[in-house]
C-alpha cells in the first residue's frame, strides 16, 4: 500500500505542469517509464528454550474412606380427594312379572285356565312350565253326550352358551270328545261312555342350537319322540329328528346338507298288529348368494316304506329355489321341488276327531311342485304376500263318512285317491302395525283335479281369514275376528234305500262363516278383565257331516301377572 502512495506523491507535480499549458498545441514526445520492485522482509532468527512439564508426585500415604448407606422409605399419609367424580346412574330396570293366570267360565258349561310360569331375567339360562285347560260339558247335540275338553302340561327350560344353545322340553296332552253324529230322530237312547273319544300324548323335545356368527360352519339338531294312546287301546310311538348343516365356502357360495324324517310303530287294537312305519330324508345342495340374488340347487332324497302298493320305496327329486330382491322392500321368490308328505296316526286325529275305530294311514306322493310369489311392505306398517303352488299329487286323501248300523253314527276314515291328480293353491295376505292397531287378513283358493269321477272329499275350495285388535288409550283392547270357508264335496257311503236318515245328504256341504269379538279391560299393569264372544251369527255349522258345531258361545274371565 506503501508503494502506492509514493508513486501517487512522486507523480503529482507532473501532473499539473501538464496542465498550465493545457490550450498549448503540441506534440507528445515518445518516453519510456521503468518501474522495478526490489523490496526484501528478512526477520531476525529467535531462539527459543523448551523444558518438558515436571511430574507431580503422589502421595503414597492410602486414606481409607468408610462409606454407609441407609434405605428411605417414605410413608405418605392418606389423601382425602375433594373432587367427586361425576356418574350418571344406571337406568333401573322395568320390573318382570314372570307368571301369569288366566281363569274364565262361560256358557255350555265352558270352563277355561291358562298358567304361565317362568324364570326371571338371567343371561345363560330359563325354564318354566305352561299349562292349559278348557272344556265344555255341553254341546250341540244331546247336552253333555257331546261335551269336549283338551288340557295340556308343557314343562320347558333353556341354557345359552357363548356358541350354542340348547333347549329342551316335555309335555302332557289330553284331547276328549264324544261321536255324537247319531240321528236323533232315530235313537232314543244312547250309552254316552261308548261315544267317547279319548287319546292321551306324552312327549319330550330335546334342541341344539349352533350360535357362533363368525363361524363358517353352522348348524341345528331337534329331536323329539312321542308316545300316543287311546282309550279304544289304539297307539302310536314315534321319534322325529331334523338335522341341518351348513358351511360358508367363501361370501357368496355355501354348501348345505339337512335330513329329517321319523320312525314309528302303529297298533290298532281291532287288528291285533304293530305296523312299523318310517320316513327318511335327506337334502344335500349348495347355495349362491350374491347381492340381490339367493339360488339354491339341491336334491331331496327320500326313503320310506307305507305308500300304497306297486310304488317304489325310494325316490330322488329335485329342490330348486331362487329368490331376488331387486328393492329393500320387494323380494319375488320362487322355486321346483318334490317330496313325500308323511301321514301319521296322531296327525289325522288332530284334524278330525271323529275316526273309525281302524283307518289306513299311508304317505302321500308328490313328484313335482312349483311355486312363487313376492312378499315386501309397502310401508314401515303394511306388509304383504302374494303366492301360488301347483303340485302333481298321488294317494291324495280326504275323508269319507261311513255310517254304522250297529253304532248308529257317523264316522270318518281316510280315503286315497290312488291316481295322478293336480292340486293348486294361491293366496293373499296383508297384515300391518300400526301404534296399537293390529291387522291380519289372509284368503286361500283351492283347486284339486282328481278326475271325472272322483271327488276331493271335505276340502274346502276357499278360506278366508281376517284377526285385528286395538287399544284404546293402552285400557280398552277391542279385537275382531271373522272365518268363511267354502263348500265342500259331501263324500259318503250312506245307503239311503235301506234307512232314512235326517242327515244333510247333499253333494256339497254348505259354507261355513264365523264371526268373533274380544274385549279386554286393563285394570292395572299386572291384571286385566276379558269378554270373548264367539259365532256371533249363531250359525251351528257342520265341517264334518253330522257333527253340527256350537252356536253363541261366551267366554269371560280374569288375568293376573305377579
Amino acid at each position: 500500500m506503501l508503494r502506492y502512495i509514493l508513486f501517487i506523491i512522486f507523480c503529482f507535480p507532473f501532473s499539473l505542469i501538464g496542465q498550465d499549458n493545457w490550450n498549448q498545441e503540441g506534440d507528445l514526445e515518445d518516453s519510456q517509464v521503468i518501474i522495478e520492485k526490489d523490496r526484501k522482509i528478512d526477520l531476525p532468527r529467535v531462539n527459543r528454550d523448551f523444558k518438558n512439564v515436571p511430574k507431580i508426585k503422589g502421595n503414597q500415604s492410602p486414606l481409607e474412606v468408610e462409606f454407609t448407606s441407609r434405605q428411605f422409605v417414605p410413608n405418605l399419609s392418606n389423601l382425602t380427594p375433594r373432587i367427586r367424580v361425576l356418574t350418571i346412574q344406571d337406568e333401573k330396570l322395568e320390573k318382570l312379572y314372570a307368571n301369569q293366570v288366566k281363569l274364565g267360565g262361560g256358557n255350555y258349561g265352558a270352563s277355561f285356565f291358562e298358567g304361565a310360569f317362568a324364570s326371571k331375567r338371567s343371561k345363560d339360562k330359563s325354564y318354566g312350565l305352561n299349562l292349559f285347560h278348557q272344556s265344555f260339558a255341553n254341546g250341540p247335540i244331546d247336552g253333555r253326550n257331546s261335551g269336549s275338553g283338551y288340557q295340556k302340561v308343557n314343562p320347558y327350560g333353556k341354557l345359552i352358551y357363548q356358541k350354542a344353545v340348547i333347549n329342551a322340553g316335555a309335555f302332557y296332552e289330553r284331547h276328549n270328545n264324544y261321536l255324537y253324529g247319531y240321528d236323533t230322530l232315530l235313537t232314543s237312547e244312547v250309552d254316552r261312555d261308548s261315544l267317547q273319544r279319548t287319546f292321551h300324548t306324552i312327549g319330550a323335545n330335546i334342541s341344539l342350537e349352533d350360535l357362533n356368527e363368525n363361524s363358517q360352519y353352522h348348524y341345528h339338531l331337534d329331536m323329539d319322540a312321542y308316545q300316543l294312546f287311546t282309550n279304544i287301546n289304539n297307539s302310536e310311538l314315534s321319534f322325529n329328528y331334523n338335522l341341518k348343516n351348513s358351511f360358508n365356502i367363501n361370501d357368496e357360495f355355501l354348501i348345505y346338507f339337512g335330513a329329517n324324517g321319523f320312525i314309528s310303530a302303529l297298533k290298532f287294537d281291532a287288528l291285533d298288529s304293530s305296523q312299523n312305519r318310517n320316513l327318511l330324508r335327506f337334502k344335500p345342495g349348495v347355495k349362491f348368494i350374491r347381492d340381490k340374488l339367493k339360488i339354491g340347487v339341491g336334491l331331496n332324497m327320500v326313503s320310506e316304506n307305507d305308500t300304497l302298493p306297486g310304488m317304489n320305496k325310494f325316490h330322488v327329486y329335485p329342490d330348486l329355489s331362487i329368490v331376488y330382491t331387486p328393492f329393500n322392500k320387494l323380494s319375488i321368490f320362487g322355486g321346483l321341488t318334490g317330496d313325500v308328505r308323511g301321514n301319521r296316526y296322531r296327525d289325522f286325529l288332530m284334524e278330525n276327531p271323529y275316526l273309525d275305530n281302524v283307518i289306513s294311514v299311508n304317505n302321500t306322493l308328490m313328484p313335482f311342485q312349483i311355486y312363487g310369489g313376492v312378499n315386501g311392505s309397502l310401508s314401515n306398517f303394511l306388509g304383504y304376500e302374494f303366492g301360488f303352488s301347483v303340485a302333481s299329487v298321488r294317494h291324495n286323501f280326504g275323508y269319507e263318512a261311513i255310517y254304522s248300523e250297529a253304532e248308529g253314527e257317523i264316522r270318518y276314515r281316510a280315503r286315497y285317491l290312488n291316481n295322478n291328480n293336480t292340486e293348486a293353491n294361491v293366496y293373499a295376505s296383508l297384515f300391518t302395525n300400526i301404534d296399537n292397531l293390529k291387522i291380519n287378513l289372509r284368503g286361500d283358493y283351492f283347486y284339486y283335479n282328481v278326475g271325472e269321477t272322483e271327488l276331493m272329499p271335505f276340502r274346502p275350495n276357499y278360506t278366508l281369514r281376517f284377526d285385528s285388535h286395538y287399544w284404546f288409550a293402552n285400557k280398552l283392547k277391542i279385537g275382531f275376528d271373522a272365518y268363511l270357508q267354502g263348500r265342500m264335496n259331501n263324500v259318503n257311503t250312506f245307503i239311503q234305500e235301506n234307512a232314512s236318515y235326517s242327515f244333510n245328504l247333499d253333494e256339497s256341504i254348505p259354507p261355513i262363516y264365523d264371526l268373533g269379538i274380544k274385549l279386554g279391560y286393563q285394570l292395572s299393569n299386572r291384571s286385566q278383565i276379558f269378554l270373548h264372544a264367539n259365532n256371533l251369527i249363531a250359525n251351528k255349522y257342520e265341517y264334518y257331516l253330522g257333527y253340527p258345531n256350537r252356536g253363541f258361545q261366551i267366554l269371560g274371565g280374569f288375568t293376573y301377572s305377579f
